[in-house]
């Protein structure tokens, strides 16, 4: 049951066209990747390390959802991952992945409805 609850997020898309980095297919942005997202971060992480999990979580979708879904629930080997995967990683490359994910991240936001009121009361309209 859980793992039908979770195909059902991950498939239920954002975002549809295809995205990647540094030649590496990204999945699609998803509530389930969401969930991921938020699975694997702390209060006190920086704005940098949702990027660097963001472009990781949705490589790592991409290869292996089962995998990707499993990491994400040992949060310190996560950490332990994402952290060998950008050792290697340059300051371009972070600019690259910032760019991308805000783009994702701003794309999937223009599906947002802002509800704007008629300035009356509830009930008053």
């Amino acid at each position: 049951m859980m793992n039908e609850i979770m195909d059902s997020e991950l498939n239920s898309l954002f975002v549809s066209p295809e995205k990647s980095f540094m030649g590496e297919p990204l999945a699609p942005y998803t509530e389930g990747s969401k969930l991921l997202l938020m699975q694997v971060r702390n209060d006190d992480d920086s704005a940098l390390f949702f990027v660097w999990s963001f472009v990781f979580i949705h490589i790592g979708l991409k290869k292996s959802r089962k995998e990707a879904i499993n990491l994400c629930w040992n949060k310190s080997l996560f950490r332990e991952k994402l952290f060998e995967w950008i050792l290697e990683k340059t300051e371009k490359d972070k600019d690259e992945a910032t760019k991308l994910v805000s783009l994702i991240v701003e794309e999937s936001n223009k599906g947002a409805v802002e509800i704007v009121g008629s300035g009356s009361p509830p009930g008053k309209e």
